[in-house]
């Protein structure tokens, strides 16, 4: 895999990474790497998707832009439970020097996280 990949992130579990200077563990919101065997990622035109799903409302999203090459670990693009679409998974940890950018993610007056103001496909 040589396109970059994707990770919706809560701001406070993202730094908290950061500061502790330890690689981030957290799979999707409220669940961990070791509770769901995987950290949820996506293509770049699947973000604002899963931000619809699972963001709305929220004010704390960060965007993680990942180098594949970095991370060390499996990648593995496979369907999740009823999705039509493939989304890439990280099968152990993400290494902080793998995160190539991360960009605090503005809402919209909706509640939507707005990422077409970050380049993403709305």
């Amino acid at each position: 895999m040589h396109e970059p990949i994707h990770h919706l992130a809560l701001r406070d579990e993202w730094r908290r990474a950061v500061e502790d200077g330890v690689a981030y563990r957290r799979s999707t919101i409220g669940r961990s790497l070791e509770e769901v065997g995987f950290i949820h990622c996506s293509f770049a035109h699947q973000v604002q998707g899963v931000a619809d799903l699972f963001y709305r409302g929220r004010d704390d999203g960060v965007v993680l832009v990942i180098d594949p090459a970095r991370v060390g670990a499996d990648i593995r693009v496979e369907r999740t439970d009823g999705s039509e679409q493939q989304f890439p998974h990280l099968y152990g940890p993400l290494p902080l020097e793998a995160v190539i950018s991360e960009r605090d993610v503005p809402v919209d007056g909706a509640g939507r996280l707005d990422l077409a103001s970050l380049g993403y496909d709305a």
